[in-house]
């Protein structure tokens, strides 16, 4: 569930609101004094597929991780590394 992080643009709290989708405009209302805030743009992290998490995973404990195709990710990726 994406986090968005807010600051009141006139008590200056800062706060977190979760929502599953964008952001309303009711959950841009400060908690302490119920003004208006402004999202707050900080860093994202991006997700993983799982094929990419078990090579991490593979990667980490030191084996080898196993190659179809000739190259490390899989016969069917589309990168042309066959």
């Amino acid at each position: 569930m994406p986090t968005y992080d807010l600051r009141c643009t006139s008590c200056d709290a800062g706060f977190e609101v979760f929502r599953q989708g964008f952001l309303r405009d009711e959950d841009k209302a400060c908690p302490s004094c119920g003004r208006p805030a402004e999202q707050v743009i900080t860093g994202f992290v991006a997700g993983r597929s799982s094929t990419q998490m078990a090579g991490a995973a593979v990667a980490s404990s030191g084996a080898a991780p196993a190659r179809s195709g000739g190259h490390a990710h899989g016969g069917g990726c589309g990168c042309g590394g066959h």
